[in-house]
């Protein structure tokens, strides 16, 4: 810890853009050693860097590879030998498959399959890794782009689909398994070996995920797939596994408006019966599946229960959950990324953090004792500020958020509150270091301001029957809920009414546009790749169907709903100055919701300022736009909210 008489530094811009984040843990199958990537929020040039670390023993990780290049998704063969992970170290933007030794020495190239590669794994008795790889442009196409410039684009009729690759072991030698008109989302080996189950379109457009989607299984050596079963969307998650004596597919899945919260899904292997959702009215939200080696008929599962994710064995035949978060762990902030369990199941790594520690990897017994091998954050741990749980009520419902408190706080003392509004609107806060570019409350705490992040009703984590109050009722009770929350700080005394602000990115962005059309208690708003009319981003954005998650049909048939829902129609009613930033590529939502929203307020002599980031897509990759946004976030907010003022 620092000196007591040190004077307190605030968070810059720099340190948190340039912050060390480690994700994808892979325990080895004995649990002696855990491989993890580890690279920065942003990046310099046009390619990220990562590097492979390793901890043998519950020792202090070290970089296992030079992170000169992109090296990503380590996987361990099935006999602890090697790593096989991929990188793009032989020519920036084309990946390949390598393999290094544990004992150490140089990475090897395993083959010529090159190319967009993601996913890398081995089958159970290690002779072939399985890998997708989306199709590369061909010869001619090359040409035409870089030499004739003849580079037309025929809007979704020029696909590159991802293929599912099987790569030998030994040789490198690839075939393709999957052909034609088919997009492979995510898969998986049975536990023979002898069959691989995936998800699959037959375009690649994510839209098309949005919408009835089957799933399959074929033979590992190639021919006729076959159809199991068809979920309204495209599940996230494949375990071969057994319920009640019978072989089955376990799939991370939702049943679209009937049933939104992800769970665990169970479908028959011979593809006779319907999926059944193993953990029907349970109030949180599954976001990943993995086998258990020694029991078939069980899945290990990370969960999200309101701000808190941890890790449980859920048995597939009653549903049971048990919890494998180490006990250190279990129940206080969140894990962020795994789990990943020893062979024997004794062993577990995750990546955890919370509200005032950053990401750091763990291995430890599950349900007991866990050791850090990662000190990722020594330098700003002691700096960032105490998070508390709140909750509030709105129109009978009981919401809830995390209160960041400014630095320095004092009982009785009213300060500057800014609620920062998550994306989504399927998605959730959860209790881990809000330290990035786009999760920045640590940040402005820092600088002292106190920070709401609130999960208004549509949020994930508490079940499908809170996720329905969003249905038929965009921006309307979620903006109520935001606003409720502001007031429910000014009454708890650390807010001041005359200082409120609000933002957020993606649908953050559109509920801070709308929300600042209901109310004028915020006094500065930041609107990130937000929605302004929801016409006009239905025809615009990548997703159009996941509209209909949210809006009975497509505005052409529901034109006054969706109006009804734009911040557009009730522009005028807006005096809050609004700082409107977006990513120029963003193929999500276009940059012109942006500008729509910015001229409306030049028009109507609101303050307001909108800077579009060249080349970026909806999220910001490149350090010295990061660190633009954070710089303008702040003084956007300092400027309207005056912090120094009491």
């Amino acid at each position: 810890m620092p000196d007591a008489a040190s004077p307190y530094k605030p968070l810059t811009p720099d340190e948190i853009v340039d912050r060390l984040v480690p994700d994808r843990p892979a325990l080895s199958p004995d649990g002696a050693m855990v491989a993890f990537t580890v690279g920065k929020f942003s990046r310099k040039a046009e390619h990220d860097e990562r590097a492979i670390w390793l901890s043998r023993n519950g020792q202090p990780a070290e970089p296992f590879t030079a992170g000169v290049a992109n090296d990503n998704w380590p996987v361990w063969s099935p006999d602890g030998s090697k790593l096989v992970f991929t990188s793009d170290r032989k020519e920036r933007g084309k990946h390949r498959l390598y393999t290094i030794a544990l004992a150490g020495g140089e990475a090897r190239p395993l083959g010529d399959l090159e190319g967009d590669l993601s996913d890398p794994r081995f089958s159970p008795d290690g002779t072939q890794i399985a890998v997708l790889r989306t199709d590369p442009d061909t010869d001619e196409e090359k040409k035409k782009k870089e030499e004739d410039r003849d580079d037309a684009i025929v809007v979704e009729e020029q696909p590159k689909h991802t293929r599912l690759w099987i790569v030998d072991a030994e040789t490198g030698k690839a075939r393709s398994l999957t052909f034609g008109k088919r997009h492979v989302w995510t898969y998986a080996w049975s536990r023979d070996g002898k069959e691989i189950a995936f998800v699959a379109t037959d375009a690649p457009e994510i839209d098309v995920a949005i919408k009835e989607t089957p799933v399959y299984i074929m033979p590992a050596s190639g021919g006729i797939a076959r159809k199991i079963a068809t979920f309204p969307l495209a599940p996230e998650g494949i375990v071969f596994a057994e319920a009640n004596g019978e072989p089955v597919l376990a799939l991370r899945a939702n049943w679209h408006r009937d049933d939104p919260a992800d769970s665990i899904w169970i479908v028959p292997r011979n593809g006779e019966g319907e999926p059944k959702n193993l953990l029907p009215g349970f109030a949180g939200q599954v976001d990943k599946i993995e086998p258990v080696d020694d029991d078939l008929g069980a899945v290990y599962a990370r969960i999200v229960e309101r701000t808190h994710a941890n890790v449980y064995k859920v048995d597939l035949t009653s549903g049971e959950l048990t919890p494998m978060t180490p006990k250190k762990l279990h129940g206080d902030g969140t894990v962020e990324a795994g789990p990943s369990f020893s062979k024997d199941g004794k062993t577990v790594a995750v990546v955890w953090s919370d509200g005032q520690k950053v990401a750091e990897v763990y291995t430890g017994k599950p349900g007991g004792s866990a050791n850090a091998v990662t000190d990722f954050g020594k330098e700003l741990n002691q700096r960032l500020n105490p998070v508390e749980h709140v909750t509030w009520t709105c129109d009978g419902h009981e919401i809830e958020g995390l209160l960041t408190y400014p630095h320095g706080y004092e009982p009785g003392k009213r300060y500057p509150l800014v609620v920062e509004i998550h994306g989504g609107p399927s998605w959730q806060w959860e209790d881990h270091a809000f330290v990035d570019w786009h999760d920045w409350a640590q940040y402005l705490a820092s600088h002292g301001f106190a920070v709401l992040a609130p999960n208004p009703r549509g949020s994930t984590g508490r079940g499908s029957a809170f996720q329905q109050l969003l249905i038929d009722d965009v921006g309307g009770g979620e903006s109520r809920d935001i606003v409720s929350g502001a007031l429910a700080m000014v009454e708890k005394g650390i807010a001041d009414p005359d200082r409120l602000g609000i933002g957020g990115w993606s649908w953050g962005g559109y509920l801070t546009a709308y929300t600042i059309t209901q109310t004028t208690i915020f006094k500065a708003a930041m609107m990130g790749a937000g929605l302004s009319n929801m016409i006009s981003d239905h025809g615009t954005g990548d997703i159009p169907h996941a509209n209909m998650l949210y809006y009975p049909g497509h505005p052409y048939d529901n034109l006054d709903m969706y109006w009804e829902s734009s911040a557009i129609k009730h522009i005028t009613k807006v005096i809050t100055p609004t700082l409107i930033l977006h990513g120029d590529s963003d193929a999500r939502v276009h940059p012109a919701q942006g500008a729509e929203m910015y001229r409306a307020l030049k028009v109507l002599g609101v303050p307001v300022q909108f800077v579009r980031y060249p080349r970026e897509p909806h999220g910001l990759k490149e350090r010295a736009h990061q660190i633009d946004l954070l710089n303008r976030l702040l003084d956007w907010y300092t400027k309207y909210l005056k912090p120094d003022t009491n």
